[in-house]
């Protein structure tokens, strides 16, 4: 169990930059669900009160009668003190707007969807997270099986191949070398460029040493120790390795 323990203490810094990762995407579904409110439902319709005066836009009329020559005497005078103005239709000048109560912006908020993807992500960054914590309770099984459930559910997930590799350190722990190695070997074939494949091989050597194949052992950490010299994993084989020619030696 201490040696169980002492490799999820190397997967601290990584459960730690999950649960920002949370975080962040918290961050983001709140502003994808603002975004969606404004949108989709762009704050009730605004109301115009306008005539076809305003939406025509007619060329300014001249106020001014026009004017008509006339002889004195006939027909009526215009009076000087009219001003055809006034009698004019007028325009308004301001826009009402209705601003939605408190019930509608309510059924906007609960209305508005959110990113499906990011949706994903927050929930596979729980999922995962659950299953670490089951293993920090010292819930191996269950652990295990949620572990395999997520790999196996979000396996483009940044974090897929630290859980099959957690899964593959709960069986290893179990006393199941046989299929703990079956899980390390897949780490490597399916995330070649993930950084659970080296703490993966690492273990397989463990494996493969408690199984009495040694030789293979053997030639696990010399690889790791070959093409990875100055890395924690390359100083642990390199450890191992010794080890083994110690054993050999007393043999």
């Amino acid at each position: 169990m201490l040696e169980l323990k002492g490799q999820l203490a190397m997967q601290s810094a990584q459960l730690q930059a999950q649960q920002r990762r949370i975080e962040e995407l918290e961050v983001k579904i709140a502003a994808v669900t603002a975004h969606a409110d404004a949108k989709r439902s762009p704050v009730a319709p605004v109301e115009k009160t306008t005539t076809p005066a305003a939406t025509a836009a007619p060329p300014p009329r001249d106020p001014r009668p026009q004017l008509k020559t006339v002889k004195l005497g006939e027909g009526r005078r215009h009076r000087r003190d009219h001003n055809p103005v006034e009698s004019a239709p007028s325009i308004p000048s301001a826009i009402a707007l209705k601003e939605p109560d408190e019930d509608t912006l309510q059924r906007l908020e609960q209305a508005a969807a959110i990113d499906p993807g990011i949706r994903d992500e927050l929930d596979a960054d729980h999922a995962f997270a659950q299953a670490v914590a089951k293993l920090n309770a010292g819930e191996l099984q269950t652990a295990e099986t949620q572990f395999l459930a997520f790999a196996g559910q979000h396996p483009r997930h940044t974090a897929a191949d630290n859980a099959i590799y957690l899964a593959g350190l709960i069986r290893e722990h179990n006393g199941d070398c046989a299929g703990a190695m079956a899980l390390f070997d897949r780490i490597p074939l399916t995330y070649p460029a993930g950084d659970a494949v080296l703490p993966s091989m690492v273990e397989k050597g463990r494996c493969l040493t408690r199984l009495k194949r040694k030789e293979e052992a053997r030639e696990v950490f010399a690889r790791i120790v070959r093409e990875h010299p100055n890395g924690l994993e390359g100083g642990t084989a390199r450890q191992l390795l010794t080890n083994l020619d110690l054993e050999s030696g007393r043999k």
